[in-house]
Parts: structure tokens; sequence; C-alpha cells
């Protein structure tokens, strides 16, 4: 290898360390961070020293993927523990209003779950029925986390096996 090519590759694999991180925090887009890290290296060393447009491709699909599954787990968790349809979108407002909400990352945990109990509350549920619907959005929340882990770990090893094995 070259020196720039391990520059490349070190740039390549911050970026991955830096979505992987992201990738465990509500509503933060690291499985895209680790994406980036794919398409940066495919631009900086071209056809010759990097992935396939494949691999950019397939990974930037597994990724899209794991951004719809995070905004989603939240309502699905929360439908799941007998939230109604009003909990559920409570759920989606309260983590997307949360994202704004500084300190984020205490809102991106109590927005879904304040979102979920107003919601509930709104269409004449008792404020039990929502604290329920408020825990399935954490349920839902945590799973999204490990999917969005797992989904940031599969392009990385994909990044490095297309590169290294092809």
């Amino acid at each position: 290898m070259t020196g720039m090519e391990w520059i490349t590759l070190s740039v390549a694999t911050l970026i991955f360390m830096f979505g992987l991180v992201g990738s465990l925090l509500p509503v933060v887009p690291g499985s895209f961070i680790v994406w980036l890290g794919v398409i940066v290296h495919r631009l900086w060393m071209g056809a010759d020293a990097s992935v396939t447009w494949k691999i950019v491709i397939l990974t930037g699909i597994l990724t899209l993927f794991g951004q719809i599954v995070d905004f989603l787990m939240g309502i699905w968790g929360a439908r799941k523990f007998g939230a109604s349809w009003k909990g559920a979108v409570g759920a989606f407002v309260g983590a997307f209003v949360g994202f704004f909400v500084p300190p984020p990352l205490f809102w991106l945990i109590v927005g879904p779950i304040a979102g979920a109990v107003v919601g509930e509350l709104a269409a004449g549920r008792t404020f039990r029925e929502g604290g329920k619907a408020g825990v399935g959005t954490v349920v839902g929340g945590i799973i999204a986390f490990a999917l969005k882990f797992g989904i940031s770990m599969c392009v990385i090893v994909l990044f490095f096996f297309d590169l290294f094995l092809f």
C-alpha cells in the first residue's frame, strides 16, 4: 500500500468509528456516517484502489433501511405495547422535537416517551396507558439501536471484504 492509500484508509476508518458511536445514539444517522466513509474512500481513491460501485450502492441501500427502521421502531414499540395511533404519532413527534431541544441526548429519550403519553391522553386514554405506550417507545428504540449498530457493522465488513479480497 502506498502512503496515500494508508491515509485514505485511515480517514475512512475514523469516519467508520465516529459512525459506529453515532449508531448507538437515538436519531443520529450513525449508519449514514459509516456509509459516508465508504463514499469518501471510493471518491478519493477511484476505481483502481477502492471498493466497487456495487458495494457503494449495496451499503447505501442497507444504510437507508437502517435509517427508516430507526425512525419507525419507536412507533412500532408504542403500538406493540398497546398505544393508539395518536400515541404512536405522539412518540414519533416527541422523538423529532426531542432532537432539537437541548440537551438533545436527554430529550431524545424523554421526547418519545412524553409524546406517547400526550398522544394517549389526547386519545382519551389514561395516564397509565400512556406510560405503557412510552415504555414501548423505549423498547422500540433499544431494538433500533441494535439494528443500526448491526447494519453499520455490516457496511464496514462489506467495505473491507470488497477492498481486500476482491
